[in-house]
């Protein structure tokens, strides 16, 4: 085993031997996105696809507002956006603004995939299950280029000190699970924790007015403080769970079936 110490925190920490190889060769987020063919015109242009740093500001804020499309597209139609005479942006819809500066610009993501759902009792519309590949939304954590200094690979055990009276539990890889995941294992692979959280959040903006509950996805290989900061997206949308409207004709079976 290789044991080192660390003198500020004063733990003692094992780390298990042989657990981790490095494959050279992998790109994160940021070497595709220098290596795309939009690269020289981001040298031009620091806020590339956008004309300025004031039209970035103001698709930023229309991304992280609560406007509906149909409000988006109306905002952007105003005379005060649109007239050729003032500032106005370059996209004017929200549609164009996600497919020409947004969706081929940008390296591409996990992408969504959609499946209709035939539930047992009748409903009144169509259910569709959307979600992402877990892998590619692993694949994606992996290469994300403010996690990169926040991930660990290599199973541990962490004391107070070398006398190793006291185990310390403070990451998922210092658990003894991940340490007997590991053992089982042949050299050189290692392990990723998979964490899903399901939130209750109904989703109705720019969803037709559909409701879901989203399901998220995130690595428990991630430092435990970092999954906390939402600044850094540690987390990402895996699924969207239809919330289906059942018809029957006793509201309480109604309300049984939908959840």
């Amino acid at each position: 085993m290789d044991y080192s110490e660390e003198p500020i925190s004063r733990k003692f920490i094992e780390a298990y031997e042989g657990g981790c190889k490095v494959f050279p060769g992998g790109k994160s987020f940021m070497d595709t996105f220098r290596e795309d063919q939009y690269a020289n015109e981001r040298l031009q242009n620091l806020y590339f696809p956008f004309a300025s740093q004031e039209e970035w500001q103001f698709a930023s804020w229309l991304l992280r507002s609560r406007l509906s499309v149909a409000a988006i597209d109306l905002l952007l139609s105003l005379d005060i956006v649109s007239h050729p005479s003032l500032c106005s942006p370059s996209f004017l819809t929200m549609i164009q603004f996600k497919r020409t500066t947004l969706a081929e610009t940008l390296p591409p993501g996990p992408v969504w995939l959609c499946e209709t759902l035939q539930p047992e009792s009748p409903t009144k519309q169509a259910v569709h299950l959307f979600y992402r590949p877990v892998l590619d939304c692993l694949q994606a954590l992996l290469s994300h280029p403010l996690l990169a200094s926040h991930i660990s690979f290599v199973s541990r055990r962490v004391w107070t000190s070398a006398a190793k009276i006291c185990r310390i539990y403070d990451e998922w890889l210092s658990s003894d699970r991940a340490w007997n995941i590991q053992d089982a294992l042949p050299a050189g692979v290692t392990i990723l924790g998979v964490v899903l959280s399901f939130d209750k959040t109904n989703i109705l903006v720019m969803t037709g007015n559909h409701m879901a509950h989203p399901v998220l996805i995130s690595l428990a290989n991630i430092d435990a403080d970092v999954h906390s900061k939402t600044l850094l997206h540690g987390y990402l949308l895996l699924v969207l769970l239809p919330i289906p409207k059942f018809v029957h004709k006793t509201t309480r079976v109604r309300s049984l079936l939908q959840d």
